[in-house]
This record gives structure tokens, C-alpha cells and sequence, in this order.
């Protein structure tokens, strides 16, 4: 079993990451200030964009009552696997993405480059502690990030984001700035306030927000620095910072099977899609 110095110190392996910060945006010769693509006339000192595709997975948190203990969900086994494995096993086939930031929580530190380490995840390049909150975690593992090209988003416990909706929210950040991958919402949403339905809106236009999100690198940077100079710190995810700085973020069409997993009626429900999926591998190759 390796332990964080092992891999600290050999060659191609994970490093701690750096804690967020603002620097000055404009760094270096060639520096000037630009409109960034995907955003309404919002500007900034940068150099040239970078080429390349990174990954964030924030899988920080730190209980899950449904496991009948506090123990991370992100740690619990589905048919013998991590759930996190599962996620960065994605990430890692993939040969769009370059290399991967994993933000953890530093009480379980360990757990997490044991799973690095015995399924070879060698494009973890950086592993990172989080913060207090959804965003400050996300604005860690920003930090921790090389400059590039896009930034893609992942929550650490939904284990089935596939391929294709990764493919497709990086394409879709390319052209116009940010990508959210969603579902349609099936159930009727209901307002209500003091035990009483308050209104019952038209359902044609929700949808349920899930992961990836991908932005341009520099889009998303913005974003978090003005976040931090606003005094805003609970934002439920990235797309909420860069939508209050004036970018667009385009709709990719997800799967209901990308879920996170928070009950146990997900783990359960989980389990069986793992399951059904062995079998038809089994089967295709007879």
C-alpha cells in the first residue's frame, strides 16, 4: 500500500495541490486584456488560452447515513468497487482528458490514494484538500488545476456519467463558453411555504441539473475570483457562479441512470445497474 509521500515522490505521480487564490490576471509577457468568449463583454488580463482538458472530481464530503454509519459514501463498495473508483475510472479511459485533480477530504486521505494507487489512476496528477463548502472545495481543486484550454466538473459519487455526455459538454464549453449536462423533470414541482402549496409553475422548462460541467478555463477562473471579491461562498455549484458573471451555458441532454447516489434506495438501485451491465458484458462476448 502506498502512502501520500510514495506517490509525492515518485516520478508521473499525484502532488498536493495549492489552496486557492487571487493572483493578478495578467502574468507574464504578451499579457492583455480580453473579452471572454461565452460571456456578455466581461474582461480580464490573460495570455494566450493553453490547449488541453482537465478534470476536477470533488469528492470531498464526509458522511452517509444510508451505509448505517458516517463512513463516505464516495468509499462505500458497489459489487466490489469503490463508488469513487467507478468515477475516475471514467475519466481515466478517456483519452480527451489530460489529467485529473481529485479534491478529498483530508480526514480520509489515505483512502483516497489507496484507490489512486490499486486501479492505476495514473492521471490523478494532483490530489487536494477541500474546503468547508461545495464551492470552496471546487475553487481548491480550480487552483490546484494547470492552466488549459476547458475545466470539467465531476462530483465524486455518481458512477455512471458516461463517455458520450463528457464528450459533449466539452464541445459544447468550446463554443459557447459553459456546458451543464441535465435531464428533462418528470415529477410536478411544487412550491410550498409554511406547510401550504404556494404555486405549482409549468414543468416544461425545468430540468434537473447533473455532472459533468465544463467551461473555458479562463470563464470559470473569473468566475470564482469574483465570487471571492463578492463575499459568495455557499453557491451549489459552478454553473450558478459563472450564470451570475454573465456567461452562457449551453444544455447537454443526460441519463436518468447518471445519478448521484445519496439514498440507499440509490446504492440498491445502483448495485443492480452494475449488475445488469456485467451480464450484458458477459454475454457479448460469446
Amino acid at each position: 500500500m502506498k502512502t501520500r509521500s510514495d506517490l509525492d515522490s515518485s516520478n508521473g505521480s499525484a502532488e498536493t495541490g495549492k489552496a486557492f487564490s487571487t493572483h493578478a490576471v495578467a502574468e507574464g509577457p504578451g499579457a492583455s486584456a480580453v473579452t471572454l468568449e461565452g460571456t456578455r463583454g466581461i474582461t480580464r488580463a490573460t495570455a494566450a488560452a493553453p490547449a488541453g482538458v482537465r478534470a476536477i472530481i470533488v469528492a470531498g464530503g464526509s458522511g452517509s447515513r444510508f451505509t448505517g454509519s458516517f463512513f463516505p459514501k464516495q468509499f462505500v463498495q458497489v459489487k466490489g468497487k469503490p463508488i469513487l473508483a467507478y468515477v475516475i475510472e471514467t475519466y481515466q479511459n478517456l483519452s480527451l482528458i489530460d489529467d485529473i485533480v481529485l479534491v478529498i477530504n483530508r480526514r480520509y486521505e489515505q483512502l483516497y490514494y489507496d484507490i489512486v494507487d490499486t486501479y492505476g489512476f495514473f492521471k490523478v496528477r494532483r490530489i487536494v484538500p477541500g474546503g468547508q463548502t461545495r464551492q470552496a472545495s471546487a475553487a481548491a481543486g480550480l487552483a490546484s488545476a494547470e492552466p488549459c484550454e476547458i475545466i470539467v466538473m465531476q462530483d465524486g459519487v455518481r458512477p455512471f456519467t458516461s463517455a458520450r455526455v463528457i464528450m459533449e459538454a466539452v464541445e459544447l464549453a468550446r463554443k459557447v463558453g459553459g456546458a451543464n449536462v441535465m435531464v428533462r423533470t418528470l415529477d410536478t414541482i411544487v412550491e410550498s411555504r409554511d406547510g401550504f402549496i404556494e404555486r405549482i409553475p409549468d414543468r416544461t422548462y425545468f430540468y434537473n441539473g447533473q455532472a459533468p460541467q465544463a467551461f473555458r478555463y479562463e470563464i470559470l477562473m473569473e468566475a470564482h475570483r469574483r465570487a471571492e471579491l463578492d463575499g459568495l461562498t455557499d453557491a451549489s455549484d459552478d454553473a450558478q457562479l459563472v450564470l451570475r458573471i454573465g456567461g452562457r451555458i449551453g444544455v447537454v441532454e443526460g441519463s436518468y441512470t447518471n445519478f448521484k447516489i445519496t439514498t440507499y434506495e440509490d446504492f440498491l438501485f445502483a448495485s443492480a445497474l452494475v449488475e445488469q451491465q456485467r451480464r450484458e458484458a458477459e454475454e457479448g462476448t460469446w
